[in-house]
């Protein structure tokens, strides 16, 4: 069952959705833990690493946190209801995901390592600003930046546009190498029908007188069909 991403909004028609968070408990004593089973769609939904939601609850909870990519596994130590976690997620979507301008879920964060900053864009209406870094989880993100889809695919488009480039360079060589020379000397000495169909400067060297004969009437009679 999907809900509203921003959840103060009823209605139902709110284009912005995602899944309602599936908790799994595992283990007994010390070792008990809850495992975010849809974490992945749920993150893919608010356009944020699956890592971040996850960490936040660590933090607001005081627990530990486990990330295992491959499996699509994440973990929060201790037990925890899945409307608990829901509940809390709230405060994740509120302050690392809607625009404090248009209060819709489509912005990205811009990290810059050296002044330690995390910055905000709304694609919905354009706001550009930066994020309170007091949080816990904020240390966190600016040692695990997001991808910058952006950069991703224009480096995409570079590759293809080099990969384009270098496919048509090389297809043009092989083009000029694959094609035949002319043969000059039939550009300029035609070649007369004889029985042999040989070129007149090739056969000449190995010619009879009697075969001279035969090549003056072509001659002749070749200048004067033309």
């Amino acid at each position: 069952m999907s809900v509203n991403v921003n959840r103060s909004v009823l209605d139902q028609f709110y284009r912005y959705k995602m899944p309602r968070i599936i908790a799994k408990v595992e283990g007994k004593g010390n070792g008990i833990k809850t495992v975010i089973v849809n974490m992945t769609d749920v993150a893919k939904s608010l356009n944020r690493p699956p890592t971040y939601p996850t960490k936040f609850f660590g933090c607001e909870l005081g627990a530990q946190t486990q990330f295992d990519a491959k499996n699509d596994r994440f973990i929060v130590n201790g037990s925890h209801e899945a409307n608990k976690l829901q509940d809390m997620l709230d405060g994740f979507i509120r302050k690392f995901v809607l625009c404090p301008e248009c209060d819709n879920p489509e912005t990205d964060l811009h990290i810059n390592a050296k002044k330690q900053t995390i910055g905000n864009s709304c694609k919905a209406c354009g706001y550009r600003g930066m994020l309170d870094t007091r949080h816990k989880l904020c240390t966190f993100i600016l040692r695990n930046p997001p991808e910058d889809t952006g950069s991703v695919k224009k480096k995409e488009k570079k590759s293809k546009k080099k990969d384009k480039e270098n496919g048509s360079s090389d297809g043009e060589r092989t083009t000029l190498t694959s094609t035949p020379s002319r043969n000059k000397t039939s550009l300029h000495q035609p070649v007369l029908e004889h029985q042999f169909c040989m070129p007149l400067p090739h056969y000449l060297p190995i010619a009879r007188w009697s075969d001279v004969s035969i090549w003056v009437e072509s001659i002749l009679w070749f200048i004067l069909q033309h």
